[in-house]
């Protein structure tokens, strides 16, 4: 018998193909998920449902909202709900372009169910910063 699912995740990448993939990924690892495609729907979406999402794991190179802006939204508005960053760029490189914070939840694409699945459990579990 397999568990209930645990926690809500959405999912925001203007790639079809990369949102899907970490969608399945998610699925498999019992979250449920939600998904958007761009930083503007995730904030729409949040607006109607952020007590029910847990986290987002959200690109940070998107047109429009990006990645950075959108967090930023997220920890001001929703402070309960955790963001994880995901880019095709190393986390260094992130880093010092000032996209990323040091301390930061960061994936970087391609990555494994494996890194994924542990990146977004140890943010969930981190402590809300009041």
């Amino acid at each position: 018998m397999t568990q209930p699912a645990r926690e809500t995740v959405l999912v925001v990448d203007d790639e079809e193909m990369v949102r899907r993939l970490a969608v399945r990924m998610l699925l498999g690892q019992r979250y449920r998920v939600l998904e958007a495609k761009s930083g503007d729907e995730a904030v729409r979406l949040l607006q109607r449902a952020a007590h029910q999402i847990d986290g987002v794991l959200t690109d940070l190179a998107m047109p429009g909202l990006g990645g950075r802006q959108l967090g930023a939204t997220i920890t001001s508005c929703w402070p309960r709900v955790r963001v994880i960053y995901m880019s095709g760029f190393p986390a260094k490189r992130m880093l010092s372009e000032g996209a990323l914070g040091p301390n930061d939840p960061f994936v970087q694409k391609p990555f494994t169910v494996e890194q994924l699945s542990k990146t977004v459990r140890e943010a969930l579990g981190r402590p809300i910063q009041q």
